[in-house]
């Protein structure tokens, strides 16, 4: 069937039904849709944000993107009820996160069907956008509180945190944590080893928005560190980054009391798809002349993949005045407005949130860049005006010193997951090689013929 020339009422009422609280809930968000087919054009735009996140009517690619991304949902529209049933089926088998059937003409027999191949909800074809809305945000939410529930204990060494009977205990003896100090330590160990900046804290620990938190922020983690034995000037568990925030510093296990084979079966195929996508750049990187072609080859991946909405490569180099200079090498995601207002480079001052990562050559990952206007005014600007919200930055170690940067964006306002930044930091290790040798290369093509022969 021939999509309209018109707009469906879904479609043009979409924007207006979203809100800010339903991105949180149904971002990000995989579209597969028939080709031709009315939810192929299913997209709604919410302030700078558009939504689905992705759209694909190849249904291997859409359970791919599916699978290597922290997918809030998945949603299935099309004019053939069989396209529609194998799309289902196979992207059913591609994770856990939620499958909803939209925009599309289904009999009550058809409906049971795609209910029985994975669909969690299909949607009337002729509701209207806020019902449309209501109900993914309601699937959407369900999910989440799914997923908390499946997480038992956080495990990081000797340390081992049990979320359902609220308890830690450090080398087997319990620590008598306050209700206060258990959620602050709950909530960091989600995000190990990613800086959790002073406000991001407050708000989803205590729910507090406004006023400044860092004071009372400070008084909370002495009194935590004094508790699990953790002497500030050489913690081992909780770490201050200076002017930003707070991290745990060791690599945390998330287990849960789920071990069906159906989980255990979808965490090896998320791990598969992980390998093939690495193994595809690994396989891709030989053919690259040169460092530019390298980081033009992994920004197009990471993109294509579905491993960001964004990626860029800088190299930091030195002005004509011997100051540090950040030169855009490469991106993929970005308009060609932020190509252009970067296309000169610009200094690297406290501004920039690169300079954290060239001055301490670690990784730096915030959930929300646009909220950083008072810390890193040029990233805010950056971000803001491209509707990018969480990022992870990798210092790309060539030759002994940092080459530049890596960086993975995501419109969702959410920090990557643990097991993502430890995928990417291996990205980036590949990366920062290839790098390596395209440079000796160069280096070695520079020098005279004599110089090379007698090497």
């Amino acid at each position: 069937m021939a999509a309209p020339t018109s707009p469906t009422p879904l479609e043009a009422g979409l924007g207006r039904a979203l809100g800010p609280q339903d991105l949180a809930v149904l971002s990000p968000a995989v579209l597969c849709a028939e080709p031709g087919s009315p939810a192929s054009r299913l997209r709604g735009r919410a302030g700078r944000t558009e939504w689905p996140t992705a759209v694909h009517d190849d249904v291997t690619r859409a359970a791919h993107v599916a699978s290597v991304r922290d997918t809030r949902i998945v949603l299935v529209g099309g004019s053939t009820f069989a396209w529609v049933h194998h799309a289902v089926r196979q992207l059913r088998t591609a994770g856990s996160f939620p499958v909803a059937v939209v925009a599309t003409d289904v009999t009550p027999d058809e409906e049971l069907t795609l209910l029985g191949a994975g669909a969690n909800l299909v949607v009337e074809p002729r509701a209207g956008a806020r019902e449309v809305v209501a109900r993914l945000t309601a699937l959407g939410r369900s999910a989440a509180g799914d997923a908390l529930l499946q997480v038992r204990w956080l495990q990081a060494g000797p340390m081992r945190v049990d979320l359902q009977a609220r308890r830690c205990l450090v080398d087997d003896e319990p620590v008598q944590l306050s209700q206060t100090e258990f959620d602050l330590l709950a909530y960091l160990m989600g995000r190990a080893q990613q800086v959790a900046g002073h406000h991001e804290i407050a708000q989803q620990v205590w729910g507090w928005r406004h006023g400044d938190v860092r004071n009372t922020l400070r008084i909370h983690v002495g009194r935590l560190r004094r508790k699990i034995g953790d002497p500030p000037r050489a913690p081992r568990w909780i770490g201050s980054a200076r002017g930003l925030g707070y991290q745990f510093l060791q690599p945390v296990a998330e287990l849960g009391e789920d071990r069906s084979e159906e989980r255990l079966r979808q965490a090896i195929a998320v791990l598969n798809a992980q390998a093939d996508a690495l193994q595809a750049l690994i396989d891709t990187l030989p053919a690259a002349q040169d460092a530019a072609t390298v980081a033009e080859t992994v920004v197009q991946w990471a993109v294509t993949r579905g491993f960001g909405d964004a990626a860029t490569v800088f190299r930091l180099d030195v002005d004509d005045a011997g100051r540090g200079f950040s030169r855009l090498v490469a991106s993929a995601g970005m308009s060609a407005r932020w190509r252009q207002s970067i296309a000169t480079g610009h200094p690297v001052s406290e501004g920039f949130m690169g300079s954290q990562v060239y001055a301490r050559g670690e990784v730096v990952q915030m959930s929300d860049m646009t909220r950083l206007s008072k810390r890193f005014p040029v990233t805010a600007r950056m971000s803001t005006a491209e509707d990018l919200h969480a990022c992870v930055m990798f210092p790309l170690h060539v030759h002994g010193r940092v080459w530049g940067d890596l960086a993975f964006v995501s419109r969702a306002p959410r920090a990557f997951p643990p097991a993502r930044s430890a995928y990417l930091r291996t990205v980036a290790a590949v990366v920062a090689l290839a790098v390596e040798a395209r440079t000796r290369d160069a280096a070695l093509d520079a020098r005279a013929p004599g110089e090379v022969a007698g090497a």
